[in-house]
């Protein structure tokens, strides 16, 4: 009767290892991505993003950095390199711990040095689960990403 639960640990394990999927130990963070123009931005010193949804609602901090692409990239053999530069935009990440897959109401309020609102604008927004390992492979996170265009208008893919 033992030998039962030790076959069945063999061939669940011999599927495993025979899937032709390879997935990785890469995970994501609940949230949202911002990303701010490169015409906005120069204005653009900080920020809030206020997330509410059911009864639960957080405002986070809105940190955000040059954003950069690459220019060149050059290989030697399996060996690649990419030149990065610039872009003028910026582009930041914002953690929303249990963040749901299901609609939510996002204030993204973005200030300029003397603290005055140059962007203050609330969205119902609902959040996709990510794949980083590839679909079937887990480790994922609902996020949504926010796109400040050069007028202000906040859109969300």
């Amino acid at each position: 009767m033992r030998l039962l639960p030790i076959v069945v640990l063999v061939l669940a394990l011999s599927a495993a290892c025979s899937s032709p999927r390879d997935c990785t130990g890469i995970g994501s963070m609940p949230g949202f991505g911002v990303d701010v123009d490169p015409a906005l931005a120069p204005r653009i010193s900080g920020g809030t993003l206020a997330v509410c949804w059911a009864e639960t609602c957080g405002t986070h901090q809105v940190d955000l950095y040059p954003a950069t692409a690459a220019e060149t990239s050059t290989c030697t053999g399996e060996l690649c390199s990419a030149r990065m530069r610039r872009t003028g935009a910026l582009h930041g990440f914002v953690t929303v711990p249990d963040l749901p897959e299901a609609e939510v109401r996002a204030t993204l309020r973005l200030t300029d040095r003397s603290g005055k609102a140059v962007v203050d604008q609330a969205l119902d927004v609902t959040p996709t689960m990510t794949e980083p390992n590839g679909p079937g492979c887990g480790g994922g996170s609902p996020q949504s990403q926010l796109r400040v265009t050069p007028t202000g208008t906040i859109k969300t893919n």
